[in-house]
This record gives structure tokens, C-alpha cells and sequence, in this order.
């Protein structure tokens, strides 16, 4: 069953698999941030619910270290992991400080940004040349975010250019993982990013675990298992498929964050956030589409 199950996965095409392997990685980080929201309503500030995280995700990889004698986490470049070590513990705070002051599903839209950004960034930074198509995609994009945003309405909240900030960080991962991580194993780039995050919100947690209300504790091995599960999908979406492509299965998290949202949190989001998010799809959209062939 399993062999049958694992050739109709490799007889896909490597754009669908990694299609497929980005919307279970929004499903993962839909459901770590509705955990994360969850612990922070008890008074847990974002710092220790992250550093509270990266622990758990380390003593779940731990066995599996120990067994490998740390083969498993060797690495041929020790740059590439500080450098992503710099965006990934900005990127995160800046997620969890979002996702504690916003909506779900509003903070999912700006955090989902990513893809946008990833454009610009790779024209700099990668040497890509992009159709023009796609540069309407992300103006057609980021009017989205400014029908969420609502610039000068009472309703606008500073927390929501936090997570557009926090998006931008996720984008420079995207740049870092395409560029270095090719030799990589998946296991060293979980391991070593959630080392970062263990020392650099330990720090500012003075290495204080915080006090989880017992009733709360089934959610420790959703938080480790959903955690793991952004990295370790996107890593080999990427390694399936053009990074360009696989962002549509971005789309997803515009389902997962509003519903569980309004499951657990009784958040219904207004008019605009379904305008604006109409408008974020309508570019990511165009984003993906390469009429004259693929970006160089």
C-alpha cells in the first residue's frame, strides 16, 4: 500500500507535489498559530510562547540526533544557517507579536505576503526576470493589503505592518533556502533554525519556561509537530517544483486561518478583509502565471 501510495505521489508532477506540499504547510502554520494565540490568552507573551516552541521542537528532534551521532545535522554552510538564523528569529516574533494583537485570519493575510515579496527579491537577489504579468500581480497584491489595511480608518492597526514586516523576513528565508540549501539536509535546517530561535527568545525569557495550564497541555506536540511541519514541507516544495509555482498552494491559508479562527476564537472577519483578500489571491495568482515561459 505504501509503495503504490509512494509512486502515485512521485508520478505527479514535481509543480503539483509542491503545490501540495504548501498547502499542508499552511495547514501547519494556520494551526500553530491558532495554538500559539491560544497560549498567549492565558497571558503568555509572544517571547516565551516561542521559546516555549523551539524547545519542544528540539526535544522532539533530539532522539533522532542522538541516533545519527549528529550526522544528521552536519552542515556544509555554517553561513547559510546564521544568515537565515537572523530572519527567521525576526520573522517569527514578528508573526507570534501579530497574531497576539490581530485576527487570525487578518494576520494569516499579511504574514501571507511572503509570496509577493518573493518576486522583487528575486530579481535582486537571485537574477530572475519575471514577466510583467507578474509585476501587476503584486501591485494587483498589495491593493489587497491595503483594502485590509485601511490606511487612515479608525480600525487600522500598527500591529498589521509588523506582520507585513514579519512576511518580508519570510520572503528573505524563501531567497536563502532556494540559494544555499540545495546539499542540505532537511533535519540540519529544522534543527539549526530552531536552535537560533531556542538561544535568541531564551535569552529574552532569561531561559524560563513558561507555566502552561495543565488542560493546555495537549497542545505542546501540535505546536512541535506543526512547527516542524512548515519547515520540513517547504523544504521539499521547493526541492519539487519552481519556487514561483508551488506559492499558489499559498491560497489555502485563507481558508484554514478564517475558519479556525471562527471555530475557536469566534472571529468573523469583516467586509473588507474578503475584499482585500480577493485581491491578494487575484495577484498571488498572477504572480504564479508565466505566459512566455518561466522566469530566468
Amino acid at each position: 500500500m505504501l509503495k503504490l501510495l509512494s509512486t502515485r505521489w512521485h508520478g505527479l508532477a514535481g509543480n503539483t507535489r509542491g503545490v501540495l506540499l504548501v498547502v499542508l504547510a499552511m495547514l501547519c502554520w494556520s494551526v500553530l498559530d491558532a495554538c500559539n494565540k491560544r497560549l498567549m490568552a492565558e497571558g503568555i507573551a509572544p517571547r516565551q510562547v516561542l521559546f516555549l516552541q523551539s524547545t519542544v521542537v528540539l526535544l522532539m528532534v533530539a532522539p533522532l540526533i542522538a541516533w545519527t551521532r549528529g550526522r544528521v545535522i552536519r552542515t556544509r554552510n555554517p553561513r547559510m544557517h546564521l544568515l537565515r538564523a537572523g530572519f527567521i528569529v525576526t520573522s517569527a516574533g514578528c508573526a507570534a507579536w501579530a497574531v497576539s494583537h490581530l485576527p487570525l485570519a487578518e494576520a494569516s493575510a499579511y504574514l501571507m505576503t511572503g509570496a509577493l515579496f518573493m518576486l522583487p527579491l528575486g530579481v535582486w537577489l537571485l537574477g530572475e526576470r519575471p514577466h510583467w504579468l507578474r509585476w501587476l500581480g503584486v501591485a494587483v497584491g498589495f491593493g489587497g493589503v491595503l483594502a485590509i489595511l485601511q490606511p487612515g480608518a479608525g480600525a487600522f492597526q500598527p500591529a498589521a505592518l509588523v506582520a507585513l514586516f514579519g512576511a518580508l523576513m519570510e520572503a528573505m528565508l524563501g531567497v536563502v533556502l532556494k540559494k544555499y540549501s540545495g546539499h542540505e539536509h532537511p533535519i540540519a535546517i529544522l534543527t539549526w533554525s530552531q536552535t537560533a530561535c531556542w538561544i535568541s527568545f531564551g535569552v529574552l525569557s532569561g531561559f524560563a519556561l513558561p507555566s502552561v495550564p495543565p488542560a493546555l497541555w495537549v497542545l505542546l506536540p501540535i505546536v512541535g509537530l506543526s512547527a516542524s511541519g512548515i519547515y520540513l514541507s517547504y523544504f521539499f516544495a521547493y526541492r519539487a517544483g519552481d519556487a514561483s509555482a508551488v506559492e499558489a498552494g499559498s491560497f489555502s491559508l485563507l481558508l484554514f486561518s478564517p475558519t479556525l479562527g471562527y471555530v475557536f476564537f469566534a472571529e468573523t472577519p469583516a467586509a473588507a478583509f474578503w475584499t482585500g483578500a480577493g485581491l491578494l489571491v487575484c495577484g498571488i495568482a498572477l504572480v504564479i502565471v508565466e505566459p512566455t515561459g518561466r522566469a530566468g
